[in-house]
């Protein structure tokens, strides 16, 4: 599953209030274990007012939408092969056995 940069401004609605114009901020940094990018939504205001909404919560409703589309999309195929499946007939049981021969012992007490 992939979140590309762009898709934090589909959030903006969530995070920035009206009259604002999204922004989406690569922050790249390097330290000891290489080199990481985080991608920060800003909301741009009247007369250059700039709110930071962070990355963490963006990308939770991105990586939520994602999670609820494959979902969608798997349940969608599973009904689908299911309907397309040929319906097979009930396996037939096994024929009644025979009753067991009689073994003489219930008329040695009878008498």
């Amino acid at each position: 599953m992939a979140i590309w940069p762009g898709e934090a401004k589909l959030t903006a609605p969530l995070f920035c209030s009206s009259g604002t114009e999204p922004m989406v901020v690569s922050d790249t940094f390097h330290d000891s274990e290489g080199t990481s990018t985080n991608y920060t939504l800003y909301c741009l205001g009247d007369h250059g007012a700039l709110t930071n909404e962070g990355f963490v919560l963006p990308m939770l409703v991105m990586l939520t939408a994602h999670v609820l589309i494959v979902t969608v999309l798997a349940l969608l195929a599973m009904t689908v092969t299911r309907t397309a499946a040929p319906v097979q007939d009930a396996p037939t049981p096994p024929p009644p056995s025979e009753p067991l021969p009689h073994n003489g012992v219930q008329d040695y007490f009878e008498h």
